[in-house]
């Protein structure tokens, strides 16, 4: 990642964009009170980005997180990879069927 385009990397939602290349790190709880932070990921990313989102740090994965994957997944023409996966996130994926618009790493 030479040529750094945009970056957030101070709070609970930090990013970097280079290229066509978007990560994403998530920590604590994913919940409306992230909302506005998550937005400015959506608002970031490129229909043609690769998005790798780590959610290593997460200890809540509730409707905000959902909402973001889902509005994050019709912006960018191809699945968002997600690694660092807790197993309870992966149960939310899985019992709501979002499972199906991401690519999760497997176990």
């Amino acid at each position: 990642m030479d040529d750094v385009s945009a970056a957030a990397v101070t709070g609970p939602v930090q990013w970097v964009r280079s290229d066509q290349l978007l990560l994403v790190w998530v920590r604590g709880a994913v919940d409306p009170a992230q909302a506005d932070l998550l937005e400015q990921v959506v608002e970031v990313a490129a229909p043609d980005d690769r998005i790798v989102l780590d959610l290593t740090a997460v200890t809540f994965f509730g409707s905000a997180g959902l909402k973001f994957l889902a509005t994050l997944g019709r912006r960018v023409d191809r699945p968002v990879v997600i690694s660092g996966l807790p197993d309870f996130v992966r149960t939310v994926l899985v019992r709501t069927g979002m499972h199906a618009l991401v690519s999760l790493p497997t176990r």
